[in-house]
């Protein structure tokens, strides 16, 4: 049981693209019991944990985090390959958000609160870093945080000299062991706010001491980690994270401590999350809704065929709004024939150019992401040939205590022969 006389820190593991259920959870959170977040001593976080535990800790508004995430998502599924695309620069992205998320004066808010976990490139090391010297350096260590070798890039980002990436290498929950520590995670496991498996299971793997349970389910959540779902499964996992929460919060009798459980039931029949959007002209409504009518269709306000409006109806309207928005991007403005006849022609092109648009496309995208890596070659061809130096050092060093070892045993054995009568 969750104790509110001791001290509590919270951790949140590495997920990727599943931090949308980090959004979920802590949005429930900050709407029922926000003293779970404002008491807190500290906030641990890895990767995709460790933005979270800054969003928390800087207090940038949730809306804004999920639509960068959202914006994220959608960038990488624009591209066959999706994340692994040259023309995906997910760290760029990254950064490009938190240079317009982070307030000036990020890493004074952030020092002796914020925990972030990195791994250091040359030995392994794991390190927790919660003082930072300036803005940038923040940004630099949560860049360092969220770097995974090869699906973000091939040369590792530096913090204050030296190379670190992905913390989920070395420790994937900081702290989780220490007493009061919360644990969040986006797979089902043994962490305090966690998807509840559906069936039972008696058998689990622990990655960097986060415990994951080997079923379909979480094999799934494992997939989208790297590669972004669609939208409406996307909103689909934020809601799923604020129930979970709630559920914690239910368990350790949080939520009448400061504000009582409301009515999960939508009043209306119109979508909540439509409720922010601009109302048409009385006039236009009218006419938009007479000539859905005629045409069988359902009127404008009912019809909300791009995301199923119980998926999202207990998450705050200010996510519901985003979560709408980014699903009815991908819908068209028409009905299915409409949908048919534009997007059929436009795929068939697109499969007949492929085999020559696509080598061009990729040769592209590769020539802009050399471009952007040629400032930084000398540092990282002189990073190239120090770590090959320190390889041919340690072969050589072993080497020579084998041959240490070999002379050693020989002289000793030709001792030991001449000592004998």
């Amino acid at each position: 049981m969750f104790d509110l006389k001791k001290d509590w820190s919270i951790s949140f593991a590495g997920c990727g693209f599943m931090g949308i259920y980090y959004l979920g959870a802590i949005s429930c959170i900050l709407e029922r019991f926000p003293r779970f977040i404002e008491g807190a001593s500290k906030i641990y976080g890895c990767s995709a944990g460790a933005l979270m535990a800054a969003i928390l800790t800087l207090g940038i508004p949730l809306d804004k985090c999920c639509s960068d995430l959202m914006f994220m998502a959608k960038e990488a599924r624009k591209h066959r390959l999706g994340p692994l695309h040259p023309a995906y620069n997910l760290m760029q992205i990254v950064q490009d958000s938190l240079l317009a998320s982070l307030p000036e004066d990020a890493h004074v808010r952030a020092s002796g609160r914020l925990c972030v976990s990195l791994t250091r490139v040359p030995d392994g090391k794991n390190l927790i870093v919660s003082e930072f010297s300036s803005r940038n350096d923040l940004i630099e260590a949560l860049i360092c945080s969220c770097f995974v070798p090869l699906y973000c890039g091939v040369i590792p980002p530096t913090y204050r000299g030296v190379r670190y990436v992905d913390g989920a290498a070395s420790d994937n929950l900081p702290r989780c062991n220490e007493n009061n520590t919360v644990t969040f995670s986006a797979y089902a496991g043994e962490s305090d706010i966690c998807p509840r498996g559906s069936i039972l299971n008696f058998h689990e793997v622990r990655f960097n001491n986060v415990s994951i349970q080997v079923n379909s389910e979480n094999v799934y959540r494992v997939t989208s980690t790297f590669f972004p779902p669609a939208p409406e499964a996307m909103a689909e996992i934020c809601n799923s994270g604020y129930m979970d929460a709630l559920r914690f919060l239910k368990e350790n009798n949080l939520i009448s401590r400061d504000c009582p459980l409301r009515s999960l039931e939508t009043q209306t029949s119109r979508p909540a999350c439509c409720e922010l959007e601009k109302e048409p002209a009385e006039g236009e409504a009218e006419e938009s809704n007479k000539d859905k009518q005629q045409s069988g269709g359902k009127p404008l306000q009912e019809d909300h065929r791009w995301l199923d409006p119980k998926l999202i109806e207990n998450l705050p309207i200010i996510i519901q709004k985003v979560l709408c928005e980014a699903c009815r991007e991908t819908h068209p403005a028409g009905g299915l024939l409409s949908h048919m006849t534009e997007y059929l022609p436009k795929k068939v092109t697109s499969y007949l150019q492929n085999p020559r648009a696509l080598p061009v496309e990729s040769a592209r995208s590769l020539a802009q992401r050399l471009v952007g890596w040629i400032p930084d070659v000398p540092k990282g061809m002189s990073w190239f040939y120090g770590r090959a130096g320190d390889r041919n050092k340690e072969a050589l060093k072993d080497n020579m205590d084998q041959s240490d070892r070999y002379v050693v045993s020989s002289l000793q054995l030709f001792i030991n022969t001449q000592a004998e009568p």
